[in-house]
């Protein structure tokens, strides 16, 4: 099925050998005068465009690329309501937490965690959620490029997954965190560019803009508002918006987006890199959910759905496909979007294996282990680097065997780790009466109860089964069947408004059983399963943390939302909300537009002063 010519491997190849020379040339520039901090974090001193560029496709994977254009093919452009909702969340935590965040003079994010509990065992189990959350996001992230070469080229899975992880392995170990850096904006550029001539192309062989449009706008996929509260659908605007907040409030807190805010030199500079991001990370999606849309478009006009035709056997490989037909006569162009696709999983991979190297580092080894000198850490992370590495291959290929859009895979397998670890922080940020105890109580509920839940929406049969959109045109389909159409259950556009079960040919859709027992709570959509995983650590969290004796709270490791979003209320009413905690002054009276950067550094002497030594200078400077 390979359709490549001499010319798309040679933009296939330079992508890799580009990504390699990156590597060799930070290993060689900085060998002399490079510490372990400057491996892991850079030199502090980065513009904020080039890390903001990073820290997009940092989250911005293949998932992105093959995942997103799938999900609106047979479900619709409204998931793209949960990336407006991040953006909104994006704002927020711009606002409140990067600031103290970037004040933290510390390596690891949960390092934040024996500073604010006093609790070394939370911050381990902490760093193992994250290291754990970070191994099933890289499996996903190397499974899909490998799908999609096996299209386009008949590469098997299996060498695609080990070629990519090792030219990853290889940049990322010997050019550290500068080199992820630089080589994210190269691969930003060519993510663009790769997305933009499928849309073009894509758009001018379905008709142009207006017929185009036309087709979305008919067929049903320009579904954005779908306010249905039943939990259990698998997607609604309440779920996505929800779950976009929620998603988004994790998201800060993650590693790879601390070490770039760490990678600028002032909280200035950090805000405004992190407001690109957030800008950038809604256009390139918007962009990723266009493709989709502008898939179907095309598929409708060609006449034949590759999944009613069964011309695909997994539903990433949607766009690959699109990709061979519409570019099957044009040079280069297909090697340019194979080069986009492996940039995307090519700088995710650097920026995740880069943040777990922090994390194992700091959290683990470096608490635990006697001094040592800068050359053998370096050496223990490079190490740790290789062996996340090795355990995102066995993860990719176990993801190989699960059906369904490979951006759902990720949401289900992740959501029992990724929820735990957003709700310790969510606590610890905004609970100043949270403790160890109640943190590690809720942490360990929350991963219980959504790994149960997430394991029988894997295993169970009697599962909810969701309906995909009315499918494009079959009319131009050769060696079509009625299996081929059965096989593929879907519903009228107009079902999504009210109740019709009846297709626009007049065919009842397909009777499926409703969901009893257990099989009711597997049936809840994917979306809310972060959002329910956060919610129990804060609830079980603050429940614990009420029956233990008051501890003492550093006011620099906590926020206070209501001086911060409601700072016109009065002084008395704001007072009821700070659960006895005595901010610094500058910090409740926000209204007057003072600042309290410097105050804050100074107010509290603790034990911890020394994580914030470094940045009272560069507090006072900005």
């Amino acid at each position: 099925m390979t359709f490549l010519k001499w010319e798309d491997y040679v933009i296939f190849a330079m992508t890799l050998f580009f990504s390699l020379g990156v590597g060799l040339y930070y290993s060689l520039r900085g060998s002399k005068q490079r510490t372990t901090k400057n491996f892991i974090l850079g030199d502090g001193n980065m513009w904020s465009l080039p890390v903001a560029l990073s820290l997009m496709v940092s989250y911005e994977s293949g998932v992105m690329m093959l995942g997103v254009p799938a999900e609106v093919y047979m479900y619709g452009m409204q998931w793209y309501m949960s990336i407006i909702a991040a953006f909104i969340s994006h704002l927020l935590t711009l606002y409140l937490l990067l600031p103290s965040q970037r004040k933290l003079s510390i390596t690891s994010m949960n390092q934040y965690f024996e500073l604010r509990y006093k609790s070394h065992g939370l911050r381990l189990f902490a760093t193992i959620i994250s290291l754990l959350s970070s191994v099933n996001y890289l499996g996903s992230v190397v499974f899909v490029p490998a799908v999609t070469l096996e299209m386009v080229t008949g590469i098997p899975i299996w060498i695609s997954i080990i070629t990519l992880t090792s030219v990853v392995l290889i940049y990322t170990v010997i050019g550290g965190f500068t080199a992820v850096i630089w080589t994210d904006v190269f691969q930003a550029v060519l993510m663009f560019s790769g997305m933009f001539a499928v849309l073009i192309k894509g758009t001018m062989e379905s008709g142009g803009l207006t017929s185009t449009w036309t087709i979305i706008r008919e067929k049903g996929r320009i579904n954005m508002f779908d306010f249905n509260p039943d939990p259990t659908l698998r997607q609604s605007f309440w779920s996505l918006f929800v779950g976009g907040l929620i998603n988004g409030l994790r998201l800060q807190f993650a590693q790879p987006t601390f070490q770039r805010i760490k990678a600028t030199p002032t909280v200035a500079s950090a805000k405004r890199m992190f407001f690109l991001a957030s800008v950038f990370f809604l256009f390139i999606s918007g962009l990723a959910v266009l493709e989709g849309a502008v898939m179907f478009a095309y598929y409708h006009t060609v006449g034949c759905d590759p999944l009613v035709a069964m011309q695909v056997s997994n539903q990433n490989q949607l766009i690959a496909v699109m990709v061979r037909d519409i570019f099957r006569d044009t040079p280069c162009l297909p090697g340019l979007f194979l080069a986009a696709l492996f940039s995307a999983s090519l700088s995710t991979m650097s920026s995740v294996l880069s943040g777990m190297s922090a994390m194992f580092w700091e959290d683990i080894v470096k608490p635990h282990c006697r001094p040592m000198s800068d050359r053998r850490a370096i050496r223990v992370a490079q190490l740790s680097v290789n062996v996340f590495g090795g355990l995102s291959i066995a993860v990719a290929f176990g993801i190989s065997g699960i059906d369904g859009p490979v951006s759902r895979i990720l949401d289900i397998t992740g959501s029992c780790l990724n929820g735990t670890i957003g709700g310790l922080f969510v606590l610890g940020w905004f609970v100043p009466k949270a403790d160890a105890t109640g943190g590690l109580v809720g942490g360990v509920v929350s991963v219980v109860i959504i790994g149960w839940i997430t394991f029988g929406k894997l295993v169970s049969k009697g599962t909810r089964v969701h309906h995909k959109l009315e499918p494009a045109s079959i009319d131009n389909c050769q060696d079509l069947n009625v299996t081929n159409r059965d096989v593929y259950q879907y519903i009228s556009p107009g079902s999504i408004w009210n109740n019709s079960t009846y297709t626009p040919d007049s065919r009842p859709a397909p009777m499926l059983p409703e969901p009893h027992g257990l099989d009711v709570l597997y049936s809840l959509s994917y979306k809310w399963l972060v959002p329910l995983g956060m919610c129990l650590v804060l609830i079980v969290g603050t429940l614990v943390s009420s029956c233990q004796a008051p501890k003492s709270v550093d006011t620099r490791l906590v926020v206070s939302v209501c001086d911060y979003l409601c700072c016109c209320i009065p002084e008395n009413i704001r007072r009821r909300f700070r659960c006895e905690i005595h901010y610094p002054k500058t910090n409740e009276d926000k209204c007057d537009g003072s600042t309290s950067e410097e105050f804050t550094i100074e107010v509290v002497q603790s034990a911890e002063d020394t994580y914030y030594g470094k940045e009272s200078q560069n507090t006072r400077t900005s």
